[in-house]
């Protein structure tokens, strides 16, 4: 339902040596809403000296090292990657004044 209802969906410790099939089972349901090309960000060992960032696609996230140490953040419609990061506005410049 996350998937369906567009929003950005974060999963933490999402894969180790005995959980390798539930990764591949969130990028399949997700494929059923979401464009192939929706950014994903992987961060793994966050804050410790070995950190690793990477950006990737919904199409292609999987293919990526990840494990029980990592942070996996799959974006929504509106989700986009400028300078290295991933961007999901939130609409307040429609909203607020001088936002």
């Amino acid at each position: 339902m996350a998937g369906q209802d567009d929003f950005v969906i974060a999963l933490y410790n999402p894969k180790s040596k005995k959980r390798v099939q539930n990764i591949k089972e969130v990028r399949e349901i997700l494929l059923k809403y979401r464009d192939p090309k929706t950014p994903v960000g992987i961060v793994t060992a966050a804050t410790r000296p070995d950190e690793k960032k990477v950006l990737s696609t919904l199409d292609d996230f999987t293919k990526e090292d990840i494990n029980m140490f990592s942070l996996v953040v799959i974006g929504n419609s509106q989700t986009y990657i400028k300078e290295g990061y991933m961007i999901t506005p939130r609409g307040y410049g429609n909203k607020e004044e001088g936002l």
